[in-house]
């Protein structure tokens, strides 16, 4: 304490800090704990003893906090003056109603550690002034040490003017000015050297574990008699670490059943029957666990795991995360002897098999299964429900020959009673669908009720000691059972438009199963179908293709099919091809139509084209039986065409006769060409002969034949290939020289050996008409030479001339045959045109010619016409007139 003397004092300000510190010795955050108090004014008159003393009080400030600097709690007397009381007694203030309210999972601050001892690290200060002795340690504790209040706050030592006890305040926070006569005048306050630590103590849930008397018994494995949960929050829930048994046996060898639980001091009328114990604590001594137990008689069964893994179609392990695992635990009872009245007693849904090792766990704890007179009990896993990935179709407990794999042969099954189950067990451990990927136990026991599916070997079985003498039985399996799964898969089917199955194209094939190993998988065709394709001597074009077992209106055309699948047994592919038509067309036609005897034709143009709906695969070409012996074979083929390297082959004439496969570089495709030019042929023959060049072409499309024909030179004429209406070869009437005539005269044709032969050949016109209805006319042109010209009265007359018709025209059977004469000719040179035959005169063929006797033929000219040396030329004009 510190004495000053004057007549008003300047009080210092002055804090006082406060920490809180937890059970491991570490400083809280002191955010969540409150001080409060009031601050107060004092006027005390009197002498110290209190003999007629009077006090007043005031209020300065009320419900004041103390603030938050770091870890502590700071509560400050603020600088202030007090004035000397000019009466016996004195003056002051002081921080009355001093409350610290702590968390509510807090209980029992002290000054003392958890060892109860002060702690070096958080000592208690010392009180001190500018003039005082200090306090000791032990009247610094009084000070100090808290109480509690009926309102749960505590506050350290108070005091309080005995002539009105109603304000109450720590001795710490009062400052004093004395009268000048007491205690010489001085002036009274406290400081702290440091700040004051309060250790904390957590509040706790303890766990009892009693008897129907409340005698503590020895509780169940992995639970311990008075453990201690600390409360750590205002909102806190206290819950069992895990369920407590229903039946244990204890370390002492006695076998408990429970009753239930409660919570706090008292014992209601009825327990909770929760396995998991669990509640909102209240801060108020009344949250321990009270658990209670009665004796009974029990078989202990041992903790037991049952494993579960799985294997490809490769033999290969699977990822067990992959695969689910749901299933119930199930208890149930018997009170008769007649399995349809199994009732279920708990069951706890939906637990999840975890993977460790690979494999799927289905672990039961060690347990104790009451046993009472008539009635039997079941604890099992129900319910399995094993759930693959999309992309698995199947499970099961055998492989695909319907055995074991030698890795992962079916464990023995081992009775608690010292016998043993083989193989023949595995049927009780088959799955079958559910549905929506789920597969569950094909086959389970009848000793449960008719919505509980229970394995038959996976329980724990206390039987009715009324009815047997084996108290309980379980089942033990050496090792995992194996579970092989079947991937989906899609299927290439090849159908025609009926759906029939049929020959794939090369490089497919029927029946190709794709394996779906994810769940997101798109399938893709290895590769593009072709468009068309041969197989078993039929030919298939493609029309389109489609996903799953509906073919649809409408088919998919890609070349390359790729689709998402479904995972719906729709993930198949069918390919549709119809078979196609192979049809082609062949042509042929020569460089010219008309050669010369004995002359190289420059080339025959064979050409085939794809008419039909699949490719052309094969060609092969040779001479038919109606090819000219007067053409030579040829000596080159020279190759050109869709898809083709343009190529020349030489070619003997055994080659050719034999037949001459072509080298195709790929398949002729539909609508392609192919142009093979046979080099090389020689034709030789008489004048005016026609030669046939023949050719027959195979390969897959069938057998196509196509020629054409040449005509050898005639000797006089020159003969064009009839097209529609006109001429194909018409004369030259050449005169000679003749001399000028005092007389009108008529001159013949000249004779020379390359005049038709001097004569020994006739002159002719050989015309071609199509129409039914015909006529020819001819007109003459006045005769000229440079100089000169031939008065328009001069004629040509070419006498009577017969008629012939023609038939198989233009081909080796070709036939000239005569069907009649005109009348006689006379063209006069006036170009008037002069009838030669009348309309439909003549009919029954398309090609007719008119022959003129050499020697008939004459050029009558008039009297001293003409002038020597002279060439006087005029022009015939044959008229071929036609109509329908």
């Amino acid at each position: 304490m510190v004495y000053e003397e004057t007549e008003a004092f300047e009080f210092p300000e002055k804090t006082f800090q406060f920490g809180f510190v937890n059970e491991a010795g570490q400083l809280v955050d002191p955010a969540d704990f409150n001080i409060t108090y009031d601050y107060k004014s004092i006027a005390y008159r009197g002498d110290t003893a209190g003999t007629d003393a009077t006090v007043s009080f005031g209020t300065i400030a009320t419900n004041q906090s103390a603030t938050t600097v770091g870890n502590l709690k700071n509560v400050t007397l603020p600088a202030t003056s007090i004035t000397r009381p000019t009466e016996k007694g004195w003056n002051g203030d002081a921080y009355s109603n001093f409350s610290i309210k702590l968390p509510r999972y807090y209980q029992s601050p002290s000054l003392y550690d958890k060892t109860g001892k002060i702690n070096p690290k958080y000592p208690v200060p010392i009180s001190t002034g500018d003039y005082s002795d200090e306090e000791t340690e032990a009247a610094m504790i009084r000070l100090l040490t808290l109480t509690q209040r009926t309102d749960q706050s505590y506050t350290p030592s108070e005091t309080s003017i005995s002539i009105d006890p109603s304000v109450r305040y720590p001795i710490f926070l009062r400052r004093m000015f004395y009268d000048a006569d007491t205690f010489s005048g001085k002036a009274v306050y406290a400081s702290f050297s440091g700040p004051v630590y309060y250790h904390l103590t957590n509040r706790r849930v303890t766990e009892n574990f009693i008897d129907a008397s409340g005698a503590k018994i020895t509780p169940p494995a992995d639970f311990t008699q008075g453990k201690q949960t600390v409360i750590d929050s205002d909102n806190f829930t206290y819950t069992s670490a895990k369920a407590l048994p229903a039946i244990y046996t204890a370390s002492n060898g006695k076998a408990y059943k429970l009753k239930g639980w409660y919570k706090g001091k008292t014992k209601p009328a009825t327990l909770e029957t929760s396995k998991t114990p669990s509640y909102e604590v209240t801060y108020d001594d009344n949250d321990d666990l009270n658990v209670v137990y009665e004796e009974t008689k029990a078989f202990e069964f041992p903790a037991l795991t049952y494993q579960f893994g799985f294997v490809d179609e490769s033999g290969q392990r699977v990822d067990a995360s992959t695969i689910g695992l749901t299933y119930d635990n199930w208890y149930g009872e018997l009170l008769t002897d007649d399995f349809a009245d199994w009732q279920t007693i708990t069951l706890e849904k939906g637990q999840v098999a975890p993977t460790k090792n690979n494999l799927k766990e289905i672990t039961y704890p060690a347990q104790a299964l009451e046993i009472v007179e008539g009635k039997s009990s079941q604890y099992s896993a129900a319910n399995l429900t094993f759930t693959l990935p999309k992309y698995y179709e199947k499970i099961s407990v055998y492989n695909k020959n319907g055995t074991f794999d030698s890795a992962y042969p079916f464990p023995n099954i081992q009775v608690s009673s010292g016998s043993s189950i083989g193989s023949s067990a595995s049927r009780n451990f088959e799955l079958k669908e559910a549905g929506s990927q789920s597969f569950v136990f094909n086959q389970t026991t009848a000793a449960a009720p008719v919505d509980i599916q229970v394995p038959s070997y996976l329980r724990e079985i206390v039987r009715n000691p009324d009815l047997l003498l084996t108290e309980a039985t379980y089942y033990t399996l050496d090792k995992p059972v194996y579970y092989y799964l079947t991937n989906r898969k899609v299927t290439e089917n090849f159908v025609d438009a009926s759906g029939a199955k049929i020959t794939a194209p090369t490089g497919f094939k029927q029946g190709k199963q794709t394996v779906i190993d994810s769940d997101n998988f798109t399938y893709t065709s290895a590769k593009a179908l072709p468009a068309s394709y041969t197989a078993d001597g039929k030919s298939y074009v493609l029309q389109g293709w489609y996903k799953g077992t509906e073919k649809p209106a409408t088919l998919e055309t890609s070349k390359t099919p790729s689709y998402s699948v479904t995972y719906n047994d729709q993930d198949d592919l069918t390919v549709v091809y119809k078979e196609g038509t192979i049809s082609a067309d062949l042509t042929m036609r020569g460089a010219v139509d008309v050669i010369d005897n004995g002359a190289p034709m420059e080339y025959w143009e064979v050409l085939l084209k794809n008419t039909g709906e699949v490719p052309l695969t094969s060609i092969k070409i040779k001479p038919t039986t109606d090819w000219a012996s007067g053409i030579s074979a040829p000596t080159e083929l020279f190759i050109l065409g869709t898809g083709q390297n343009t190529k020349a082959r030489p070619i003997t004439k055994e080659q050719w006769e034999a037949g001459f496969e072509i080298p195709l570089d790929s398949s002729l495709p539909v609508g392609g060409q192919l142009t093979i030019n046979l080099i090389g042929t020689k034709v030789t023959g008489q004048p005016g002969q026609v030669l046939k060049a023949a050719v027959e072409v195979t390969g897959n499309f069938g057998n196509l034949k196509a020629s054409d024909t040449v005509r050898i030179k005639d000797l006089d004429q020159e003969i064009k290939e009839p097209t529609g209406e006109g001429f194909i070869s018409v004369p030259t009437f050449d005169f000679g020289q003749v001399g000028v005539a005092s007389a009108t005269k008529q001159h013949g044709l000249k004779k020379a050996a390359d005049y038709y032969g001097n004569g020994t050949r006739n002159p002719y016109v050989r015309i071609s008409k199509t129409q039914p209805n015909w006529s020819l006319t001819a007109q003459l042109s006045q005769p000229k030479s440079a100089t000169d010209s031939l008065p328009t009265a001069t004629r040509l007359l070419l006498g009577a001339a017969p008629v012939s018709s023609f038939s198989n025209y233009n081909q080796p059977t070709e036939l000239k045959n005569a069907i009649g004469t005109t009348n006689a000719i006379h063209l006069t040179a006036n170009n008037a045109a002069t009838s030669i035959i009348a309309n439909q005169q003549f009919t029954g063929s398309d090609v007719y010619q008119l022959d003129f006797t050499f020697d008939n033929i004459k050029l009558e000219v008039p009297a001293n016409q003409g002038t020597a040396g002279q060439q006087y030329q005029a022009a015939v004009t044959w008229n071929l007139v036609t109509g329908p």
